[in-house]
């Protein structure tokens, strides 16, 4: 895998009010800013974004019972260009020696899969689903 850091989730306790703090750090216009019910992103450039995600969900995606001291802060993600990568990467982790949390499945958002590194950290990998 040659690593290319596509997005930066980090865990947040209060998503409104660390929304609030990292508008007013980026002064981005909001267009650059994407909103759901559990995150915000704000799309830094064409290829980075970083992410305000609610802790206790980057918890459950790392297979945590809850969000304990220990359970990773962050998430790097890796883009894929297709989802065979995606799959040849996980092999990769567990020749390495890493483990993996979610295996490759499809969504709306593309094709994903997350693994944990030897010190346990998360990474996402992801491939875009295709265009019509």
């Amino acid at each position: 895998m040659k690593p290319k850091i596509s997005i930066i989730t980090i865990g947040v306790d209060d998503l409104e009010r660390a929304f609030v703090f990292y508008k007013a750090l980026f002064d981005i216009p909001d267009e650059q800013i994407g909103a759901g019910e559990d995150h915000v992103a704000f799309f830094l450039d064409d290829d980075f974004s970083f992410v305000l995600f609610p802790r206790e969900q980057i918890a459950e995606t790392a297979g945590k019972p809850e969000a304990l001291e220990g359970t990773p802060g962050f998430v790097l993600s890796h883009r894929a260009e297709m989802a065979e990568e995606v799959d040849a990467i996980l092999e990769q982790v567990l020749i390495a020696g890493g483990s993996i949390i979610t295996p490759g499945t499809e969504s709306e958002w593309g094709y994903s899969a997350y693994f944990e590194d030897t010190e346990g950290n998360i990474w996402e990998l992801m491939a875009m689903p295709v265009a019509n």
